[in-house]
């Protein structure tokens, strides 16, 4: 019998990766019955980190009640196993860009205060190593509302502990103690950004404008990260200003790695490792399908589909590529047998949204006829 792979990233905004599985197995189940699908929907660390530990089967789904960056009252999941003492957490669950409207977005009130009180509940589980996703994030607080929320006290002046967001990191004056058991735990983060936490490339330049950085409050939001870096050094003697990937999620990677000692890892290699990805390559395939939302020349520079065509390539089994926007040959990224784009005629972004399951199926059939026989 022949074995397709589906290993998708999500379509952001607009499809999960366990829909494009979804919508994927019934199409080849409707036309191609005598194949066997195997679903693992995928994810670097963003959105659907979660839903990819779950959907493969490693993981248990576990949902508390937390807060969104404003500090409302929120429900956020986080995948569990048990057998291993690993907690998978997605921050943008509970300090997401897609949690708060286009005019609420302000990362001087912005607070990763909700994924700590996420990461709170698996260490109460008996969580010893927690794995988290970063990206999306609607923050600039460097984790600070994230490392509070842990019961690592952040005090101003008055010894007063700061306020939510950066507008709080402002008057950050000094760093209380760090609770023992944290640093007994193994932290990684997901994350395939290397982005410094400072300057041209820093948090706050590239990833800021898209979460209400306004060139009036950019050099305010700068300075405060750079203040954390400091006190950091100062308090605890590790370096984060010029650290590759501290500036991912609003800073929240240089926090982490300066307060708890976490260490940086690829979100699609924590991920294969831990849903045990392999395995299923050894067990035999004869085609992967893989997208995400925008395949260009970034796609070649380590993210999720070209990881996944290197492995696919390591195992001699061939791989397509659909996505919603093509901005790349197939000559340029040879490791494809092919690539597709949904999008067939010019449309406007909302009809495009609207149409994307659709698109899909049809995109599937189309490719898969080219290449089952």
């Amino acid at each position: 019998m022949r074995r397709i792979l589906l290993a998708p990233d999500s379509f952001k905004g607009s499809l999960t990766a366990v829909e494009f599985c979804r919508i994927g197995a019934q199409v080849i189940q409707r036309h191609w019955p005598d194949i066997q699908v195997i679903q693992r929907p995928l994810s670097d660390g963003g959105e659907g980190f979660v839903d990819a530990m779950v959907e493969s089967g490693r993981a248990e789904r576990r949902v508390i009640n937390s807060l969104d960056p404003f500090e409302r009252p929120i429900q956020a999941a986080f995948a569990w196993q048990a057998d291993s003492q690993t907690a998978i957490i997605e921050m943008a669950q509970a300090s997401g860009l897609p949690l708060l409207s286009k005019q609420e977005r302000d990362p001087m009130r912005a607070s990763t205060s909700g994924t700590g009180l996420v990461i709170k509940a698996a260490l109460e589980l008996g969580a010893k190593r927690i794995i988290l996703g970063l990206g999306g994030s609607a923050t600039n607080d460097g984790g600070a509302g994230a490392l509070q929320a842990l019961g690592i006290g952040l005090l101003d002046k008055q010894n007063q502990p700061i306020k939510p967001g950066a507008k709080g990191l402002v008057q950050l004056a000094q760093i209380g103690e760090i609770p023992q058991e944290l640093l007994g735990i193994e932290w990684h983060l997901a994350c395939d950004v290397t982005n410094p936490l400072l300057g041209e490339q820093g948090a706050t330049a590239v990833y800021g404008p898209q979460k209400g950085v306004t060139p009036q409050t950019h050099a305010e939001l700068e300075q405060a990260l750079a203040s954390f870096a400091e006190l950091i050094e100062q308090r605890i003697g590790h370096n984060i200003s010029t650290r590759p990937g501290a500036g991912a999620a609003g800073g929240m990677a240089g926090g982490f790695m300066g307060v708890l000692n976490a260490k940086t890892f690829s979100g699609f290699e924590l991920l294969a490792n831990t849903i045990g990805l392999n395995r299923t390559f050894e067990q035999g395939l004869d085609l992967v399908i893989t997208g995400e939302g925008r395949m260009d020349e970034q796609t070649r520079n380590g993210k999720l589909p070209m990881k996944l065509a290197e492995m696919s390539q390591s195992y001699n089994v061939p791989i397509l590529g659909i996505c919603g926007q093509l901005n790349v040959s197939t000559e340029q990224m040879p490791e494809f047998i092919g690539l597709f784009s949904l999008v067939h005629c010019l449309t406007n972004e909302a009809d495009a949204m609207q149409q994307t399951e659709a698109w899909l199926a049809d995109t599937l059939y189309s490719s898969l006829k080219l290449y089952l026989h």
